[in-house]
């Protein structure tokens, strides 16, 4: 096979939940393939009654209406011969493994223009027989007797010491744990030198111990309760007769995986439960006791696995955690309790095996790791098998994928001219203060990502600290047994972390919009930019050379922030540079550090004061770290260390800090941190808080999540807190005052929000309605907006414009006849409906309003009228300019062209980004800030 830099190759993680397929150009750059706009195909398979097999997000779909002819994990069937389907059918294990292949062959063929040389991998303890089943469907779905097969654990040992550039020296041992949907596998690999890669020492694990069997472990908990509370409901969950029946099963598997997703980012989530009105909820330590014992079951195989290979713990170079499930902050914590080694995890932990494969042999590494991408790839390995030299089954032939000949191998582009920035680091006693260092506070399990965090890619997360998005919201789950896997969420950045909120903050994700003409009435406030060509990117070095930990850019008004963090250390450096002149204003490569275990900062936050840096929570302290540098010269105002359930906001000129050990409202200035107020909580459980948001605010740049990026703190600096006892207070948060206060308005699980004056209830009592009350007095109650029927419900309450709400009616996310509907506040009616399939996002854009969906995303004008729909992604300039990408946000590179729009007119093409990570972007009306695979880059895009 070519070496890597000779061509392109593909590497193949074919999962028990989903299957990855990774390609590297030959320049080096390596991007995910992309299905249905996403880097995870659902491993799922659907016989339909002609017998074609259809898979991914196509076969989940198909398995809703008939969930016998859906086999959602066919590689647990390995050891089988055939899987029996709808009506007596039976499928060979291969020929469903085959299907799957058959859908990455032909994406790859679409994008490189044929069938690159691949690598798939297997798990390690694999032996011939399961192989064998593997090369078969390699052979059904048409693919070369050349394609290589490759150990899970050894792609990851080389992502490990290739990409993350972990020193891992030969002879050195690393312990890989993959913790997936279905199964969970362990491997010691030794490194075994030049020419000889790594070798598989030890493997072991459990097929039946996955986030499957989480997801269950939390049905078995709720029922314990429902059964006895609500024993109807229950007995149609656990014993479905119908066809409903068994789709509300389904649902309700998958409402419990996007909890437990949830409580790996919050402290509690809510369960839909079909049949009862009210979500139940889940705490994060009724999860982890719930899933203790099904963990230290894997930490114990670990053990095992660690010590068969000769070895103990602390001899490892390493502990790699990859697979979805090893995201829960449980996992990590007890394999370093128990084991005394620290494991490394990454954001997006599906991708790593993927990518891996993609590499040729690892080099030998010892001491520090260096950084930069791999250069001069090895030989192959010995360690991959090649696929012809397996006994297997004669293949059946089916149609191969498309046409796999040769094409031309582009080259590799010419290195850019180095024309980054240096920035000079800003001596912290230049102006007669001493900067003190942030000491850190670490990471929570599971806190959300802030505003500006870096956007890992993978099932995507809610954000639970945006002010207006005040319930949390479970994200699109994927169940398990008896259903399948939901649909993967609408494309976005998945940008986990606790609540941190802005004022003025609107949940949303932006996407493209797709050329129709409108009458806009916003243009006479809001005319088309001046767009232009993209110039030169300016390449700006990182105050911190990038590792694993966060990165990510942050612009407000004219002022970028760009920050780094060193995970290995918990260093966090953050560089400001003027977008007026394209030129570093200051540098500070000692920003912060997190001490404790994980060493790793969540997120940055552009304020007008400066920006705020806030650290993961420590499990052993239960702390984290706040850090506020100055706008000016980057030099520490402050820091204060946070419980790791607390949670913050900023409002006119305070940081409001909702203190859950104390039970209280802390207002801190912002200027300097020192206390100005404290407010008791309301009786009851924990309370909730939004703040107030007005037109202005939602007519700014917004972030890729909807989050206006420079809202003005002060134009409405209101707090509406809803206590655990269903009273609401008005509070001001300059002063802390409870301006005024009215019990029985809502509860800690409804969604509220509070715009221009009024406050907004969508109650779930009998029928779901929508509430208005006016802000000031808590008076003037109107029910502005009841459900269609009884059974609908209304999520994603979003203000739509002034005077006006907007909110998603349907069975709940991924309906595919869900509606979005515009509710005019005055006249107490809904000023239009229209389509919103599997919705469950909504972006106000002036008076217009996108919805994100499961597989499509669309832009409906004014008057409710369809203008475009398309899986792409874009982001609010302001009420009437959009900034178009043509592929989704992600978290690794990516070069997607880009456009500008004004909302009513043809798309201006800007041209495309090259290797930059669009997860991390962020922008004003001129220029885009994003962090690349090496440094940041500020872009102009308008004059």
């Amino acid at each position: 096979m070519a070496a890597v830099t000779e061509g392109f190759v593909l590497g193949v993680d074919l999962g028990t939940s989903h299957t990855v397929a990774m390609l590297r150009r030959p320049d080096g750059r390596t991007r995910p393939l992309l299905f249905d706009g996403r880097p995870l195909l659902p491993s799922a398979v659907y016989l339909d009654p002609g017998g074609r097999l259809h898979v991914g997000a196509d076969a989940l779909r198909l398995g809703h209406a008939d969930p016998a002819r859906l086999e959602p994990h066919p590689k647990r069937h390995v050891d089988a011969d055939t899987v029996m389907l709808a009506d007596g059918a039976t499928v060979p294990v291969s020929s469903l493994l085959a299907a799957l292949l058959e859908a990455v062959a032909r994406e790859a063929v679409a994008t490189a223009g044929f069938l690159p040389p691949a690598r798939v991998t297997y798990p390690a303890s694999w032996g011939g027989p399961r192989r064998a089943v593997l090369v078969e469907a390699l052979g059904r779905a048409g693919w070369p007797d050349g394609t290589e097969l490759l150990p899970e654990p050894v792609a990851a040992a080389r992502y490990f010491a290739e990409v993350l550039r972990r020193p891992l020296p030969v002879g050195s041992s690393l312990a890989v744990f993959d913790f997936g949907g279905g199964t969970l596998d362990i491997a010691v690999v030794r490194h075994n030198g030049p020419g000889a890669d790594f070798s598989v020492t030890a493997s072991g694990g459990a097929d039946d111990l996955g986030g499957l069997d989480l997801d269950a472990a939390l049905v078995d908990h709720l029922g314990k309760s429902l059964a006895g509370g609500e024993p109807a409901a229950w007995k149609a969950l656990t014993d479905p007769v119908t066809l409903a029946q068994w789709r509300a099963r389904r649902q309700f598997w998958e409402d419990v995986r996007g909890a437990k997703e949830m409580l790996s980012r919050s402290p509690f989530a809510p369960v839909p439960v079909p049949g009862v009105e009210h979500a139940v909820h889940l705490t994060r330590d009724e999860f982890e006791a719930t899933a203790d014992s099904l963990v230290r079951r894997g930490v114990a195989e670990a053990a095992a696995v660690i010590a068969a290979a000769g070895l103990q713990p602390p001899e490892l170079a390493g502990l790699f955690l990859v697979g979805g499930s090893s995201r829960v902050p449980l996992v990590a914590r007890l394999l370093h309790s128990e084991l005394g080694i620290a494991p490394t995890v990454l954001e997006q932990p599906e991708l790593p095996v993927a990518e891996g494969a993609t590499l040729d042999q690892a080099r030998p590494t010892a001491g520090e790791p260096t950084a930069g991408p791999p250069t001069a790839p090895a030989d192959r390995p010995p360690t991959a098998t090649m696929a012809s030299t397996l006994a297997a089954p004669t293949p059946t032939p089916t149609p191969p994928p498309p046409a796999s000949g040769p094409a031309p191998t582009p080259t590799a582009p010419p290195a850019p001219a180095d024309d980054r920035h240096y920035a000079e680091p800003v001596d912290p006693w230049a102006t007669g203060e001493a900067a003190a260092i942030a000491a850190g506070g670490h990471a929570l399990p599971g806190s959300p990502s802030l505003p500006g965090s870096a956007a890992p890619f993978g099932p995507p997360s809610h954000e639970p600290w945006l002010a207006s998005d005040h319930t949390p919201h479970p994200g699109p789950p994927h169940n398990r047994p008896p259903g399948a896997p939901a649909a993967p969420a609408a494309n976005r950045p998945a940008r986990s972390r606790r609540p941190w909120a802005v004022a003025g903050a609107a949940a949303a994700v932006v996407v493209i919009a797709a050329g129709a003409a409108v009458a806009w009435a916003f243009w006479p406030r809001y005319p088309a930019l001046d767009y232009q060509t993209l110039g030169n990117p300016v390449h700006v070095t990182p105050a911190v050379p990038f590792t694993s930990g966060l990165r990510d850019a942050v612009i407000r008004d004219n002022r970028a922030y760009l920050a780094s963090t060193d995970y290995e250390t918990g260093r966090i450096g953050v560089v400001a540079i003027d977008t007026g002149t394209d030129k570093p204003a200051w540098s500070k490569p000692d920003a912060g550090t997190a001490p404790g275990t994980v060493k790793a900062w969540e997120a940055v936050i552009a304020l007008p004061v400066g920006v705020a840096l806030i650290s993961d929570g420590d499990y052993t302290t239960k702390t984290r770290e706040l850090v506020l540098l100055a706008a000016a010269d980057g030099r520490q105002l402050w820091k204060r260390t946070l419980g790791d359930d607390d949670q913050v906001w900023f409002a006119g000129d305070r940081a409001v800090v909702a203190d859950r050990k104390n039970k209280q409202l802390l207002g801190l200035d912002m200027t300097n941190g020192q206390e100005r107020w404290t407010q008791p909580d309301p009786e009851g459980s924990q309370p909730d808080l939004i703040t107030v948001t007005t037109p202005a605010d939602l007519s700014g740049p917004a972030g890729a999540t909807g989050r206006p990026l420079s809202p003005d703190l002060g134009d409405d600096p209101r707090l509406v807190q809803i206590g655990g006892d269903d009273s609401v207070r008005v509070l001001d948060a300059n002063t802390g005052k409870v301006l005024v206060s009215r019990p029985d308005v809502a509860d800690t699980t409804d969604d509220v929000i509070a715009h221009n004056g009024r406050l907004i209830v969508r109650e779930s009592d009998g029928a779901h309605r929508l509430v208005a009350y006016g802000l000031d007095k808590l008076d003037g109650v109107d029910i502005i907006y009841t459900s269609a029927s009884r059974d609908a419900r209304l999520w994603r309450l979003t203000a739509c414009g002034d005077d006006r709400v907007c909110t998603l009616e349907g069975t709940g996310p991924g309906d595919a006849n869900a509606q979005v509907v515009a509710v005019d506040i005055p006249e107490g009616k809904p000023a239009w409906k229209a389509a919103a399939p599997q919705a469950d996002l909504i972006i106000p854009v002036g008076q217009a309003v996108i919805t994100a969906g499961a597989s499509e995303n669309r832009l409906t004008d004014a008057d409710g009228e369809t203008v475009w729909a398309g899986p792409q992604a874009a982001a609010r300039l302001d009420a009437a300019n959009v900034l178009e990408l043509s592929k989704p946000f992600a978290g690794y590179p990516d070069d997607p062209a880009l456009a500008g729009r004004h909302l009513g007119d043809q798309p201006v093409q800007l041209g495309p980004l090259s290797d930059v990570n669009t997860g991390t972007c962020s922008w004003n009306t001129t220029h885009l800030a994003c962090a690349t695979g090496e440094d940041f880059v500020l872009i102009r895009f308008a004059k």
